[in-house]
């Protein structure tokens, strides 16, 4: 079976060996720099969101030829769009849920589980290595549904190095919580201190001996309507941020996208 194909019945496919073991320490060494200085709680963790603008050190792994060609075979096609959406995390929980934004109005119109022009997919990179749990857990086939509880669970293994693809409607979850962590996440978001209860978190985490979890996540697409689609509700998002510049995809990074032949939504360029 193509990676095409699996993609399109799973809703996932795991390459393997795509990042050098020297690109995977760079990639940590610059969330770990980052993470000191800069991030939004959520999940009890720290969270990126807009990395593309936000993480100028991570920008290279947008054009990397190994990603961006599994990207053309997975889609069939050697035209690409890069969404701007990208985010980082460092010790992050999660839930189930998809990455479609159905909590902001959605990013989609219509009955987009079965619209056969809808394909955005996402790459994640875990910068650790997941034998058996706290990486990317899926419900297989749960891109053609809206529910959050059809497919079977797996939970994926990678190691430091593979790249999971994935259709952003695909049912799936980071790192659970654990019975400590649940009821903090609990407490932390009926007082409003998840702040708070990030910083015990961590310290929880640390003497229970858990080592920081990494990962980065970012989206291309098709031309076409549905990506279209996508893109701009990106765009408007970052619109209402207290930081107007952050819509814009930086010059460098356009000028980089361009020389690996990757197309862009026209808006987040600065005219």
């Amino acid at each position: 079976m193509s990676l095409q194909e699996g993609i399109e019945r799973d809703g996932y496919v795991i390459a393997r060996n795509i990042l050098t073991g020297e690109e995977i320490a760079r990639l940590r060494h610059a969330l770990i720099q980052h993470f000191q200085l800069s991030w939004t709680v959520e999940g009890l963790g720290k969270h990126q969101p807009n990395a593309a603008v936000e993480i100028a050190a991570i920008r290279w792994v947008f054009t990397h030829p190994a990603i961006l060609a599994t990207f053309r075979e997975l889609f069939g096609q050697d035209r690409l769009v890069f969404t701007g959406n990208c985010d980082a995390h460092m010790n992050m929980l999660s839930w189930w849920h998809k990455d479609t934004s159905e909590g902001a109005g959605g990013c989609f119109s219509g009955d987009y589980f079965s619209r056969s022009d809808c394909r955005v997919y996402r790459a994640g990179i875990y910068l650790q290595d997941h034998d058996i749990r706290h990486g990317l857990t899926v419900r297989n086939g749960s891109h053609h549904t809206k529910s959050l509880t059809t497919g079977l669970v797996e939970t994926l293994r990678t190691h430091a190095g593979d790249v999971i693809f994935f259709d952003i409607r695909l049912t799936h979850a980071g790192q659970f919580a654990d019975p400590v962590e649940n009821l903090l996440l609990r407490a932390g978001r009926k007082l409003r201190r998840e702040v708070g209860a990030a910083a015990i978190k961590a310290r929880y985490q640390r003497l229970m001996g858990k080592a920081d979890k990494l990962s980065i996540f970012f989206t291309y697409g098709v031309p076409g309507a549905a990506t279209d689609e996508y893109c701009r509700f990106e765009y408007e998002a970052k619109k209402g941020q207290t930081n107007s510049e952050a819509r814009y995809l930086p010059d460098r990074l356009i000028a980089e996208l361009q020389a690996s032949d990757l197309e862009y939504y026209p808006a987040m360029a600065r005219m």
